[in-house]
């Protein structure tokens, strides 16, 4: 790191994630265990977040290479 203020910096930004660590860990263990049909609809919604993501950037994609990203052109004289 270059100067003092540099290592300050990390310093608090490292003990923060501790203290945030140890909060989630410590509320985590607190909480009584969730359901096995929990556990079952969690996963369905992590699977459809993850096709529906997956599919939004095939899509990104197959528009770029379409070049449906490509600004509007006209082919007419500019008017006078």
């Amino acid at each position: 790191m270059r100067n003092n203020y540099q290592w300050v910096l990390a310093a608090v930004l490292a003990a923060l994630l501790v203290a945030a660590t140890w909060f989630c860990v410590s509320v985590w263990r607190s909480t009584p265990a969730m359901p096995v049909y929990g556990n079952v609809i969690l996963a369905g919604a992590a699977v459809l977040v993850l096709v529906s993501g997956c599919g939004l950037i095939a899509l990104m994609f197959y528009s770029h290479r379409k070049g449906y990203d490509e600004p509007a052109r006209s082919d007419r004289a500019a008017r006078d």
